[in-house]
Protein backbone atom coordinates (compact mmCIF):
# COMPACT_ATOMS: atom_id res chain seq x y z
CA UNK A 1 0.00 0.00 0.00
CA UNK A 2 1.20 3.22 -1.39
CA UNK A 3 1.70 6.11 1.71
CA UNK A 4 2.66 9.65 1.04
CA UNK A 5 5.60 10.69 3.36
CA UNK A 6 6.15 13.38 5.16
CA UNK A 7 8.52 14.95 2.80
CA UNK A 8 5.51 14.65 -0.32
CA UNK A 9 3.22 16.20 2.07
CA UNK A 10 5.09 19.23 2.94
CA UNK A 11 6.24 19.97 -0.92
CA UNK A 12 2.50 19.65 -2.31
CA UNK A 13 1.73 22.25 0.05
CA UNK A 14 4.34 24.69 -0.74
CA UNK A 15 3.04 23.69 -4.12
CA UNK A 16 -0.04 24.49 -3.52
CA UNK A 17 0.29 27.55 -1.67
CA UNK A 18 2.99 28.80 -4.11
CA UNK A 19 0.63 28.42 -6.99
CA UNK A 20 -2.51 29.80 -5.42
CA UNK A 21 -0.07 32.90 -4.37
CA UNK A 22 1.08 33.27 -7.74
CA UNK A 23 -2.38 32.87 -9.99
CA UNK A 24 -3.49 35.87 -7.07
CA UNK A 25 -0.40 37.55 -7.78
CA UNK A 26 -0.45 37.25 -11.48
CA UNK A 27 -3.90 38.24 -11.95
CA UNK A 28 -3.93 41.05 -9.25
CA UNK A 29 -0.41 42.30 -11.33
CA UNK A 30 -2.28 42.07 -14.75
CA UNK A 31 -5.13 43.93 -14.09
CA UNK A 32 -3.33 46.57 -12.37
CA UNK A 33 -0.76 47.10 -14.89
CA UNK A 34 -3.35 47.03 -17.85
CA UNK A 35 -5.62 49.79 -15.94
CA UNK A 36 -1.95 51.64 -15.35
CA UNK A 37 -0.83 50.83 -19.04
CA UNK A 38 -3.87 52.83 -20.22
CA UNK A 39 -4.04 55.53 -17.97
CA UNK A 40 -0.29 55.93 -19.31
CA UNK A 41 -1.34 56.10 -22.71
CA UNK A 42 -4.64 57.78 -22.25
CA UNK A 43 -1.87 61.02 -20.82
CA UNK A 44 0.25 60.20 -23.53
CA UNK A 45 -2.64 61.14 -26.40
CA UNK A 46 -3.70 64.05 -23.75
CA UNK A 47 -0.64 65.16 -24.18
CA UNK A 48 -0.07 64.51 -28.28
CA UNK A 49 -3.38 66.57 -28.02
CA UNK A 50 -1.59 69.81 -26.65
CA UNK A 51 1.12 69.83 -28.80
CA UNK A 52 -1.62 69.13 -31.99
CA UNK A 53 -3.41 72.61 -30.02
CA UNK A 54 -0.43 74.56 -29.71
CA UNK A 55 0.94 73.65 -33.27
CA UNK A 56 -2.69 74.55 -34.92
CA UNK A 57 -2.83 78.02 -32.48
CA UNK A 58 0.75 78.81 -33.88
CA UNK A 59 -0.53 78.28 -37.47
CA UNK A 60 -3.18 80.31 -36.95
CA UNK A 61 -1.39 82.98 -35.32
CA UNK A 62 1.63 83.51 -37.80
CA UNK A 63 -1.00 82.66 -40.72
CA UNK A 64 0.66 79.67 -42.14
CA UNK A 65 -1.78 76.73 -42.34
CA UNK A 66 0.66 75.39 -44.88
CA UNK A 67 2.96 73.79 -42.48
CA UNK A 68 0.05 72.69 -40.27
CA UNK A 69 -0.08 69.32 -42.46
CA UNK A 70 3.79 68.88 -41.94
CA UNK A 71 3.34 69.75 -38.03
CA UNK A 72 0.49 67.02 -37.90
CA UNK A 73 2.55 64.83 -39.41
CA UNK A 74 5.34 64.86 -37.51
CA UNK A 75 3.51 64.45 -33.86
CA UNK A 76 2.08 61.32 -35.27
CA UNK A 77 5.67 59.94 -35.80
CA UNK A 78 6.54 61.19 -32.65
CA UNK A 79 3.94 60.29 -30.24
CA UNK A 80 2.20 57.48 -32.55
CA UNK A 81 -1.15 57.90 -32.60
CA UNK A 82 -3.47 59.25 -35.59
CA UNK A 83 -4.73 63.01 -35.35
CA UNK A 84 -8.02 63.86 -36.42
CA UNK A 85 -9.40 67.40 -36.50
CA UNK A 86 -13.06 68.13 -36.28
CA UNK A 87 -15.25 71.33 -36.74
CA UNK A 88 -17.90 72.30 -34.73
CA UNK A 89 -20.94 70.19 -36.38
CA UNK A 90 -18.69 66.79 -36.01
CA UNK A 91 -17.54 66.23 -39.15
CA UNK A 92 -13.61 64.99 -39.49
CA UNK A 93 -11.71 68.08 -41.71
CA UNK A 94 -8.71 66.72 -41.09
CA UNK A 95 -6.73 63.52 -40.89
CA UNK A 96 -3.16 62.71 -40.27
CA UNK A 97 -1.41 60.07 -42.73
CA UNK A 98 -2.10 57.25 -40.76
CA UNK A 99 -5.57 57.58 -40.54
CA UNK A 100 -7.51 56.63 -43.12
CA UNK A 101 -8.24 59.65 -46.01
CA UNK A 102 -11.92 58.73 -46.78
CA UNK A 103 -12.72 59.56 -43.37
CA UNK A 104 -12.26 63.49 -44.27
CA UNK A 105 -15.99 64.57 -44.27
CA UNK A 106 -17.21 62.18 -42.43
CA UNK A 107 -19.52 62.81 -39.14
CA UNK A 108 -17.70 61.53 -36.17
CA UNK A 109 -20.40 59.38 -34.97
CA UNK A 110 -19.12 59.24 -31.35
CA UNK A 111 -22.05 61.90 -29.77
CA UNK A 112 -20.21 61.60 -26.30
CA UNK A 113 -16.56 62.33 -27.13
CA UNK A 114 -18.43 65.21 -29.53
CA UNK A 115 -20.24 67.02 -27.09
CA UNK A 116 -17.70 66.42 -24.44
CA UNK A 117 -14.75 68.76 -26.40
CA UNK A 118 -17.60 71.82 -27.16
CA UNK A 119 -18.48 71.80 -23.72
CA UNK A 120 -14.24 72.68 -23.43
CA UNK A 121 -13.76 68.76 -21.39
CA UNK A 122 -11.28 66.27 -22.08
CA UNK A 123 -12.81 62.91 -22.96
CA UNK A 124 -11.81 59.23 -24.01
CA UNK A 125 -13.50 56.20 -25.22
CA UNK A 126 -12.51 52.97 -26.30
CA UNK A 127 -14.36 52.35 -29.49
CA UNK A 128 -15.70 49.06 -31.52
CA UNK A 129 -14.64 48.34 -35.02
CA UNK A 130 -17.90 50.30 -35.79
CA UNK A 131 -19.08 53.02 -37.62
CA UNK A 132 -16.18 55.03 -38.17
CA UNK A 133 -12.90 52.96 -37.86
CA UNK A 134 -12.22 49.66 -39.14
CA UNK A 135 -11.21 47.90 -35.81
CA UNK A 136 -11.69 49.28 -32.23
CA UNK A 137 -9.75 52.33 -30.84
CA UNK A 138 -8.41 54.39 -27.83
CA UNK A 139 -9.86 57.94 -28.78
CA UNK A 140 -8.71 60.66 -26.81
CA UNK A 141 -10.81 63.89 -27.58
CA UNK A 142 -8.93 67.25 -26.60
CA UNK A 143 -11.22 71.28 -27.13
CA UNK A 144 -9.95 73.00 -29.25
CA UNK A 145 -11.68 76.97 -29.69
CA UNK A 146 -9.78 78.38 -33.01
CA UNK A 147 -11.36 79.11 -36.42
CA UNK A 148 -13.87 76.66 -37.33
CA UNK A 149 -12.12 73.79 -35.29
CA UNK A 150 -14.12 72.61 -32.34
CA UNK A 151 -11.65 69.51 -31.07
CA UNK A 152 -8.87 67.45 -31.69
CA UNK A 153 -8.76 63.87 -31.21
CA UNK A 154 -6.12 61.58 -30.46
CA UNK A 155 -6.75 57.92 -32.10
CA UNK A 156 -4.60 54.80 -31.05
CA UNK A 157 -5.28 51.19 -32.40
CA UNK A 158 -6.30 48.86 -29.39
CA UNK A 159 -4.84 45.76 -31.37
CA UNK A 160 -1.97 47.78 -31.37
CA UNK A 161 -2.33 48.47 -27.48
CA UNK A 162 -3.24 44.82 -26.72
CA UNK A 163 -0.31 43.76 -28.85
CA UNK A 164 2.13 45.99 -26.42
CA UNK A 165 0.23 44.16 -23.19
CA UNK A 166 0.88 40.60 -24.63
CA UNK A 167 4.13 41.58 -24.82
CA UNK A 168 4.44 42.50 -21.11
CA UNK A 169 2.29 39.40 -20.19
CA UNK A 170 4.40 37.20 -21.73
CA UNK A 171 7.55 38.51 -20.20
CA UNK A 172 5.54 38.79 -16.74
CA UNK A 173 4.80 35.11 -17.46
CA UNK A 174 8.39 34.26 -18.50
CA UNK A 175 9.35 35.71 -15.34
CA UNK A 176 6.76 34.22 -13.21
CA UNK A 177 7.51 30.85 -14.80
CA UNK A 178 11.29 31.04 -13.48
CA UNK A 179 10.38 32.25 -10.16
CA UNK A 180 8.01 28.78 -10.04
CA UNK A 181 10.68 26.84 -11.12
CA UNK A 182 13.24 28.24 -8.61
CA UNK A 183 10.81 28.57 -5.34
CA UNK A 184 10.00 24.64 -6.63
CA UNK A 185 13.46 23.71 -5.87
CA UNK A 186 13.79 25.85 -3.48
CA UNK A 187 10.22 24.17 -1.82
CA UNK A 188 11.72 20.81 -2.01
CA UNK A 189 15.23 21.22 -0.59
CA UNK A 190 13.14 23.05 2.31
CA UNK A 191 11.02 19.92 2.49
CA UNK A 192 14.13 17.85 2.61
CA UNK A 193 15.65 20.01 5.27
CA UNK A 194 13.12 20.09 7.30
CA UNK A 195 11.61 16.34 7.34
CA UNK A 196 15.09 14.85 7.68
CA UNK A 197 15.68 15.21 11.31
CA UNK A 198 12.07 13.40 11.65
CA UNK A 199 12.94 10.52 9.04
CA UNK A 200 16.40 9.90 11.16
CA UNK A 201 14.62 9.90 14.56
CA UNK A 202 12.25 7.65 12.99
CA UNK A 203 15.33 5.41 11.95
CA UNK A 204 16.84 5.48 15.32
CA UNK A 205 13.06 4.85 16.86
CA UNK A 206 13.30 1.83 15.02
CA UNK A 207 16.96 0.66 16.31
CA UNK A 208 15.73 1.99 19.91
CA UNK A 209 12.83 -0.58 19.44
CA UNK A 210 14.78 -3.75 18.22
CA UNK A 211 16.94 -2.53 21.63
CA UNK A 212 20.03 -0.39 20.78
CA UNK A 213 19.28 2.14 23.01
CA UNK A 214 22.97 3.58 22.33
CA UNK A 215 21.57 5.42 19.20
CA UNK A 216 21.47 9.64 19.16
CA UNK A 217 19.87 11.83 16.51
CA UNK A 218 22.15 14.90 15.88
CA UNK A 219 20.83 18.19 17.12
CA UNK A 220 22.00 20.69 14.08
CA UNK A 221 19.57 23.45 15.46
CA UNK A 222 17.78 25.91 17.83
CA UNK A 223 14.41 25.79 16.73
CA UNK A 224 11.27 23.41 17.37
CA UNK A 225 13.04 20.39 15.68
CA UNK A 226 16.42 21.10 17.75
CA UNK A 227 14.05 20.52 20.74
CA UNK A 228 12.37 17.39 19.36
CA UNK A 229 15.34 16.27 18.42
CA UNK A 230 17.21 16.98 22.10
CA UNK A 231 13.70 15.58 23.84
CA UNK A 232 14.38 12.16 21.85
CA UNK A 233 17.72 11.95 22.93
CA UNK A 234 16.78 12.43 26.63
CA UNK A 235 14.25 10.24 25.71
CA UNK A 236 17.00 7.26 24.46
CA UNK A 237 19.53 8.29 27.52
CA UNK A 238 16.27 7.51 29.91
CA UNK A 239 15.72 4.33 27.79
CA UNK A 240 19.11 3.37 28.23
CA UNK A 241 19.50 4.11 31.93
CA UNK A 242 16.41 2.30 32.88
CA UNK A 243 17.39 -0.57 30.67
CA UNK A 244 21.06 -0.85 32.73
CA UNK A 245 18.96 -0.56 35.20
CA UNK A 246 16.99 -3.59 34.72
CA UNK A 247 19.90 -5.51 33.99
CA UNK A 248 21.51 -4.46 37.33
CA UNK A 249 18.61 -5.39 38.35
CA UNK A 250 18.13 -9.20 37.50
CA UNK A 251 22.06 -9.27 38.22
CA UNK A 252 21.56 -8.06 41.75
CA UNK A 253 18.63 -10.15 42.36
CA UNK A 254 20.01 -13.34 40.86
CA UNK A 255 23.16 -12.53 43.29
CA UNK A 256 21.13 -11.97 46.14
CA UNK A 257 18.92 -14.91 45.19
CA UNK A 258 21.67 -17.15 44.71
CA UNK A 259 23.81 -16.34 47.58
CA UNK A 260 21.76 -17.47 50.27
CA UNK A 261 20.38 -21.08 48.07
CA UNK A 262 23.65 -21.84 47.37
CA UNK A 263 25.11 -21.55 51.22
CA UNK A 264 21.44 -23.42 52.49
CA UNK A 265 21.63 -25.98 49.69
CA UNK A 266 25.69 -26.86 50.62
CA UNK A 267 24.68 -27.13 54.42
CA UNK A 268 21.74 -28.96 54.02
CA UNK A 269 23.82 -31.51 51.44
CA UNK A 270 26.30 -31.93 53.98
CA UNK A 271 24.06 -32.52 56.61
CA UNK A 272 22.21 -35.61 54.91
CA UNK A 273 25.41 -36.75 53.47
CA UNK A 274 27.16 -36.35 56.85
CA UNK A 275 30.03 -34.57 56.48
CA UNK A 276 28.21 -32.47 58.90
CA UNK A 277 28.29 -34.18 62.08
CA UNK A 278 24.84 -34.52 64.57
CA UNK A 279 26.51 -32.63 67.18
CA UNK A 280 27.40 -29.50 65.02
CA UNK A 281 23.96 -29.24 62.72
CA UNK A 282 22.30 -26.97 64.87
CA UNK A 283 24.63 -24.85 64.58
CA UNK A 284 24.31 -24.73 61.14
CA UNK A 285 20.76 -25.12 60.60
CA UNK A 286 20.59 -22.06 62.41
CA UNK A 287 22.60 -20.38 59.53
CA UNK A 288 20.11 -21.88 57.16
CA UNK A 289 17.32 -20.77 58.77
CA UNK A 290 19.21 -17.01 58.98
CA UNK A 291 19.61 -17.38 55.45
CA UNK A 292 15.61 -18.50 55.03
CA UNK A 293 14.97 -15.33 56.98
CA UNK A 294 17.39 -13.43 54.58
CA UNK A 295 15.13 -14.87 51.47
CA UNK A 296 12.03 -13.23 52.98
CA UNK A 297 13.01 -10.34 53.84
CA UNK A 298 14.13 -9.80 50.42
CA UNK A 299 11.03 -10.95 48.78
CA UNK A 300 8.80 -8.36 51.04
CA UNK A 301 11.26 -5.81 50.00
CA UNK A 302 10.81 -6.62 46.31
CA UNK A 303 7.09 -6.58 46.65
CA UNK A 304 6.81 -3.36 48.77
CA UNK A 305 8.95 -1.36 46.45
CA UNK A 306 6.87 -2.92 43.54
CA UNK A 307 3.77 -1.45 45.15
CA UNK A 308 5.23 2.02 45.95
CA UNK A 309 6.55 2.76 42.31
CA UNK A 310 2.99 1.25 41.39
CA UNK A 311 1.39 4.46 43.35
CA UNK A 312 -0.20 2.26 45.17
CA UNK A 313 0.73 2.86 48.42
CA UNK A 314 -1.63 4.00 51.08
CA UNK A 315 -1.55 6.46 53.19
CA UNK A 316 -2.67 5.58 57.05
CA UNK A 317 -1.85 9.35 58.07
CA UNK A 318 -2.51 10.58 62.04
CA UNK A 319 -1.04 13.28 64.34
CA UNK A 320 1.79 11.66 66.26
CA UNK A 321 5.07 13.14 67.87
CA UNK A 322 8.24 12.44 65.40
CA UNK A 323 10.52 12.83 68.76
CA UNK A 324 9.14 9.68 70.12
CA UNK A 325 9.85 7.78 66.91
CA UNK A 326 13.35 9.25 66.72
CA UNK A 327 13.59 7.81 70.32
CA UNK A 328 12.36 4.85 69.86
CA UNK A 329 14.83 3.49 66.87
CA UNK A 330 17.91 4.88 68.54
CA UNK A 331 16.56 2.22 71.52
CA UNK A 332 16.14 -0.48 68.89
CA UNK A 333 19.31 -0.21 67.40
CA UNK A 334 21.18 0.65 70.89
CA UNK A 335 22.50 -3.23 70.91
CA UNK A 336 24.27 -2.90 67.15
CA UNK A 337 25.77 0.66 68.17
CA UNK A 338 26.86 -0.58 71.76
CA UNK A 339 28.71 -3.37 70.25
CA UNK A 340 30.24 -0.47 67.97
CA UNK A 341 30.70 1.74 70.58
CA UNK A 342 28.62 4.03 68.77
CA UNK A 343 27.08 7.10 70.67
CA UNK A 344 24.29 9.58 69.41
CA UNK A 345 23.81 12.84 69.87
CA UNK A 346 20.24 14.15 69.12
CA UNK A 347 19.03 17.53 69.06
CA UNK A 348 14.86 18.58 68.65
CA UNK A 349 13.67 21.86 67.58
CA UNK A 350 10.81 21.57 69.86
CA UNK A 351 10.50 19.79 72.88
CA UNK A 352 7.20 17.67 71.28
CA UNK A 353 7.23 17.80 67.64
CA UNK A 354 3.66 16.78 66.19
CA UNK A 355 3.49 16.06 62.22
CA UNK A 356 0.77 14.72 59.81
CA UNK A 357 2.24 11.71 58.33
CA UNK A 358 1.58 7.57 58.72
CA UNK A 359 3.18 6.82 61.57
CA UNK A 360 4.40 2.97 60.91
CA UNK A 361 5.79 4.25 57.34
CA UNK A 362 7.79 7.28 58.52
CA UNK A 363 8.82 4.63 61.72
CA UNK A 364 10.52 3.24 58.47
CA UNK A 365 12.13 5.45 56.92
CA UNK A 366 13.71 6.89 60.28
CA UNK A 367 14.72 3.55 61.11
CA UNK A 368 16.57 2.32 57.87
CA UNK A 369 18.19 6.05 57.92
CA UNK A 370 19.64 5.28 61.12
CA UNK A 371 20.39 1.62 60.30
CA UNK A 372 22.68 2.44 57.54
CA UNK A 373 24.44 4.70 59.66
CA UNK A 374 25.67 2.77 62.31
CA UNK A 375 26.36 0.02 59.28
CA UNK A 376 28.74 2.35 58.00
CA UNK A 377 30.30 4.45 60.68
CA UNK A 378 33.27 3.90 62.35
CA UNK A 379 34.56 1.89 65.21
CA UNK A 380 33.37 4.65 68.56
CA UNK A 381 32.12 6.71 66.57
CA UNK A 382 29.70 9.59 66.68
CA UNK A 383 25.58 9.75 64.77
CA UNK A 384 23.74 12.93 65.23
CA UNK A 385 20.22 12.98 64.57
CA UNK A 386 18.98 16.73 64.41
CA UNK A 387 15.18 18.45 63.50
CA UNK A 388 14.70 22.07 62.37
CA UNK A 389 11.84 24.04 61.15
CA UNK A 390 11.49 25.61 57.90
CA UNK A 391 9.65 28.09 56.61
CA UNK A 392 7.38 26.33 55.22
CA UNK A 393 5.23 25.27 57.98
CA UNK A 394 7.76 21.52 57.68
CA UNK A 395 9.91 19.97 59.98
CA UNK A 396 13.37 19.15 58.66
CA UNK A 397 15.23 15.48 60.05
CA UNK A 398 19.23 15.75 59.71
CA UNK A 399 20.52 11.79 60.06
CA UNK A 400 24.09 12.32 59.73
CA UNK A 401 27.59 9.83 60.56
CA UNK A 402 31.09 10.18 60.41
CA UNK A 403 31.73 7.11 58.50
CA UNK A 404 33.11 6.10 55.12
CA UNK A 405 31.15 8.25 53.52
CA UNK A 406 29.62 8.14 49.96
CA UNK A 407 31.61 9.83 46.61
CA UNK A 408 29.64 12.30 44.11
CA UNK A 409 29.03 9.09 41.15
CA UNK A 410 27.41 6.79 43.63
CA UNK A 411 25.50 9.61 45.54
CA UNK A 412 23.34 9.87 42.03
CA UNK A 413 22.38 6.18 42.08
CA UNK A 414 22.17 5.61 46.11
CA UNK A 415 18.37 5.52 46.22
CA UNK A 416 17.97 3.50 42.75
CA UNK A 417 16.70 -0.28 44.04
CA UNK A 418 19.42 -3.15 44.55
CA UNK A 419 22.52 -0.27 44.46
CA UNK A 420 24.76 -1.00 46.52
CA UNK A 421 28.52 0.91 47.13
CA UNK A 422 30.93 -1.32 45.60
CA UNK A 423 33.69 -0.33 48.12
CA UNK A 424 31.29 -1.57 50.67
CA UNK A 425 29.48 -4.30 48.90
CA UNK A 426 31.82 -6.93 50.51
CA UNK A 427 31.47 -6.24 54.17
CA UNK A 428 27.61 -5.59 54.19
CA UNK A 429 26.45 -8.86 53.72
CA UNK A 430 22.99 -8.21 55.14
CA UNK A 431 22.53 -5.73 53.04
CA UNK A 432 19.71 -6.09 49.82
CA UNK A 433 20.28 -2.43 48.32
CA UNK A 434 16.30 -1.95 49.11
CA UNK A 435 16.37 0.61 52.18
CA UNK A 436 17.18 3.89 50.35
CA UNK A 437 14.50 2.94 47.70
CA UNK A 438 12.07 1.75 49.87
CA UNK A 439 12.80 4.96 51.84
CA UNK A 440 12.54 7.65 48.92
CA UNK A 441 9.15 6.00 47.64
CA UNK A 442 7.52 6.19 51.11
CA UNK A 443 8.43 10.26 51.43
CA UNK A 444 7.62 10.56 47.57
CA UNK A 445 3.95 9.21 48.39
CA UNK A 446 3.60 11.82 51.25
CA UNK A 447 4.88 14.67 48.46
CA UNK A 448 7.90 15.04 50.61
CA UNK A 449 11.69 14.90 48.92
CA UNK A 450 15.07 13.07 50.74
CA UNK A 451 18.72 14.33 49.77
CA UNK A 452 22.00 13.11 50.51
CA UNK A 453 25.12 15.09 51.65
CA UNK A 454 29.01 13.39 51.64
CA UNK A 455 32.07 13.13 50.91
CA UNK A 456 34.10 10.27 50.90
CA UNK A 457 36.14 9.10 54.19
CA UNK A 458 34.28 12.07 56.21
CA UNK A 459 30.61 10.59 56.41
CA UNK A 460 26.71 11.23 55.45
CA UNK A 461 23.59 13.01 56.11
CA UNK A 462 20.83 12.27 54.78
CA UNK A 463 17.72 14.82 55.31
CA UNK A 464 14.32 14.72 55.03
CA UNK A 465 10.94 16.65 55.48
CA UNK A 466 7.93 16.63 56.96
CA UNK A 467 4.57 18.37 57.40
CA UNK A 468 3.80 20.12 60.92
CA UNK A 469 0.63 19.57 62.51
CA UNK A 470 -1.50 22.88 61.81
CA UNK A 471 -1.93 25.18 64.82
CA UNK A 472 -5.85 25.05 65.95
Amino acid sequence: MYKKSIVKKQFLLYMVTISICVLLLGTMLSVVYTKHYMNETKQELISQGEKVSQAIQKAYITGNLNNLAYEVQALEGYMGAGVLLVNREGVIVMASPSMDRRLLGKVLAYDELVQGVLDGKIVSLETGAAPVFDSSMLIVGYPMSQGYLSGIFMCRSMPEIQVSLHEMYRAGGFSFFIAFLLTTLVSLLTSHKMTEPLMEMNRAAKQIAGGNFEKRVEITSDDELGQLADSFNHMAESLENIEKSRRAFIANVSHDLRSPLTSMQGFLTAMLDGTIPPEKQERYLKIVLEESQRLSRLAEGIVELSRAQESKIVLEESVFDLNAIIRENCEILEPQMREKGIHTEISFATEQTNVVADKDKISRVVHNLMTNAVKFSKQDGVIEVETTLSADNKILVSIKDYGIGISEKDQKCVFDRFYKVDATRNRDKTGMGLGLSIVREFLQAHGETITVKSKEGEGSEFLFSLKLEKNK
